[in-house]
């Protein structure tokens, strides 16, 4: 028998069937206040008004941010004025110390009060300086990162 006659009689293994899959994944981001237009208006169709509502949640809670903002604004300019004030009535006392201390004989405790009270305002307030201009270091990057 011939090889062809062979492989004629044998069992033939089933065709294999490809068969294709496809997944369509869709994903949207809506980043806000308020949801999406659509998603208001299913809101609206399920409880009538739903929309207005949720507006108006949205409109009182950004105002009442506002809000916090501008006392927390407010509270620092009252605190940087204070912390002026009173760092004015600090060197003027050490100062006026000093020279009350020199005067009355004491020159070496005069001299070490009135050079640390000046020492002590000039180094606030550089500190100070340099703390402000991180701030705005920080949120400069902050708004151009965004």
């Amino acid at each position: 028998m011939s090889k062809n006659k062979q492989n004629k009689n044998l069992p033939q293994p089933p065709k294999k069937q490809h068969q294709m899959t496809q997944a369509v994944v869709q994903s949207q981001h809506f980043s806000g206040p308020l949801p999406h237009p659509a998603i208001l208006e299913q809101f609206n169709k399920i409880v009538p008004g739903a929309a207005e509502r949720i507006i108006l949640m949205a409109e009182n809670q950004a105002k009442h941010r506002q809000e916090l903002e501008k006392i927390v604004i407010q509270s620092d300019i009252r605190d940087g004025r204070l912390g002026l004030h009173y760092g004015l009535v600090i060197g003027v006392v050490g100062i006026i110390g000093a020279t009350i201390c020199i005067m009355g004989g004491h020159t070496a405790g005069g001299s070490i009060l009135g050079g640390s009270s000046i020492a002590s305002l000039a180094g606030a307030f550089i500190y100070g300086s340099r703390q402000r201009q991180n701030e705005r270091e920080t949120r400069l990057k902050a708004e151009i990162g965004s």
